[in-house]
C-alpha cells in the first residue's frame, strides 16, 4: 500500500514539475511549436490533398479492378493508373472552370472600365468648367514647387515598390514550394496509404491495448462524416451551377457560365455560400442592367429554395446527420477560427462529434 502512494506521490511531483516548466517556458515552447507547425504546412496541406484525391482513386480503383479482373499482370498497374486519373480529373475540372470563367471575367471587367470612363470624364470636364478651381491652378506658379520633397519622395515611394515587389515575389515562390511538396507528399501518401494504416494500426495495438477499438470507431465516424460532406457538398454544388446556368441561359440572362460556374464554387460553402453567388451575379449583371439584375435575384432565391427543401436533401440526405442549429453554430465559430476554409472544416467536425456523443448516450441510456 505503500508503494502505491509514493508511485502516486511521484506521478503528481513530475506532473507538477512538467506544468511549472510548460508555464515558466512557454514563450521558448510556443516558438518551438510555431517553427514545427510552420515547417509542417506542407506535409499538412498534403494529407488534406490526398483524402480529398482518395475519394476519386477509390472510385477509379474500383472500376479498374471490374475490367481488368482476372489479370494478374494488369492489376499491378491499378494504383498508378488510379492516382493519375484521380490528379488528371481534378486538374481538368479547375481547368475548365478556368476556361468558363476567364474569359467572360475579362470582358465584365472591359465592359465596367468602359462604364466607369464615362463618369471619370465628366467629373474631369465639370472640374474644367469649375470657375473657383481654375483661380486656384491659374494662381499657381511652377516655381513654388519644392522640387527636393518631391524627389525624396519619389525615391522613398520608388524604393518601397521595389521592397513590395519583392516580398510578393517571396510570397508567391513560397506558395509555389508548398505546393509542390504538398502535392508530392499526397502522391506519397495514396501510393503507400496501406503500409501506413498497417503501421499505425500495429502501433495502436502495442501502445494503446485497451483503447484500440475504441479510437479506431472514433477514426471511422470522423472518416465517414467528412467524406459523406465532401462528397455530397460536390454533387449539390454541380447540381445548383447546371441549374442556375440553364436557367439564366432560358431567361437569356448575360454571363449565364460564368456566374454559374462561380455559384458551382460558392455553394461549396456553407449558408453563406449561396449568399456569395447570388451577390456576385448581381453586381455583375447591374453593370449592364438593373432590371436583369432584379429579374437574376428572384430567379437565384428561387433556386436555392428548391435546393435547400430538394436537392440538398435528396443528394447529401441525412448523412452528415447535424441539425440545422449545428450547421449554424458551427459555420460561425470555423468562420471566425479561419474564415472560409475554417466554415467548411467544423461542419463535418461537428457531425461527427454529435454523432459520437448521441451514439454514446443512447449506449448508455439503454445499458
Amino acid at each position: 500500500m505503500k508503494i502505491k502512494i509514493r508511485q502516486r506521490h511521484w506521478s503528481l511531483a513530475i506532473v507538477a514539475f512538467l506544468l511549472y516548466l510548460l508555464i515558466h517556458y512557454w514563450p521558448v515552447i510556443a516558438k518551438l511549436f510555431h517553427s514545427v507547425f510552420s515547417a509542417a504546412v506542407p506535409l499538412l496541406i498534403g494529407c488534406v490533398i490526398a483524402y480529398i484525391v482518395n475519394l476519386l482513386l477509390k472510385q477509379y480503383e474500383h472500376g479498374y479492378t471490374k475490367i481488368f479482373k482476372g489479370h494478374r499482370r494488369a492489376q499491378k498497374f491499378k494504383r498508378p493508373v488510379a492516382i493519375v486519373l484521380a490528379y488528371l480529373s481534378i486538374i481538368i475540372i479547375i481547368a475548365v472552370v478556368l476556361a468558363i470563367v476567364v474569359p467572360q471575367l475579362i470582358s465584365c471587367i472591359k465592359l465596367l472600365l468602359a462604364n466607369h470612363s464615362r463618369v471619370i470624364n465628366k467629373f474631369i470636364t465639370a472640374i474644367q468648367q469649375n470657375s473657383d478651381l481654375n483661380a486656384i491652378f491659374g494662381n499657381f506658379h511652377p516655381s513654388q514647387i519644392k522640387w527636393n520633397q518631391i524627389g525624396k519622395y519619389i525615391a522613398t515611394g520608388f524604393g518601397g515598390t521595389l521592397k513590395m515587389v519583392a516580398s510578393t515575389a517571396s510570397s508567391v515562390a513560397s506558395v509555389l514550394a508548398t505546393t509542390v511538396i504538398a502535392i508530392f507528399f499526397s502522391i506519397y501518401l495514396l501510393i503507400y496509404k496501406e503500409k501506413l494504416g498497417r503501421q499505425c494500426t500495429r502501433v495502436l495495438k502495442t501502445y494503446l491495448p485497451k483503447f484500440y477499438d475504441k479510437t479506431m470507431y472514433v477514426i471511422r465516424t470522423f472518416d465517414d462524416s467528412y467524406s459523406s460532406y465532401i462528397v455530397g457538398q460536390c454533387k449539390d454544388a454541380c447540381l445548383l451551377g447546371i441549374a442556375c446556368f440553364i436557367g439564366m441561359a432560358v431567361l437569356r440572362l448575360p454571363y449565364a457560365s460564368m456566374i454559374g460556374a462561380v455559384t458551382a464554387i460558392t455553394a461549396l460553402i456553407p449558408i453563406i455560400g449561396a449568399i456569395l453567388g447570388a451577390s456576385v451575379g448581381v453586381v455583375i449583371i447591374f453593370a449592364i442592367s438593373p432590371i436583369k439584375a432584379g429579374i437574376f435575384l428572384i430567379f437565384i432565391i428561387l433556386l436555392q429554395q428548391l435546393d435547400n427543401r430538394v436537392t440538398y436533401p435528396l443528394v447529401v440526405g441525412k448523412s452528415i446527420g447535424l441539425p440545422s442549429v449545428w450547421v449554424f453554430a458551427a459555420v460561425i465559430i470555423g468562420g471566425g477560427i479561419y474564415g472560409i476554409l475554417g466554415m467548411m472544416f467544423t461542419v463535418p467536425l461537428f457531425a461527427a462529434i454529435y454523432k459520437l456523443i448521441a451514439n454514446d448516450v443512447d449506449r448508455r441510456q439503454t445499458a
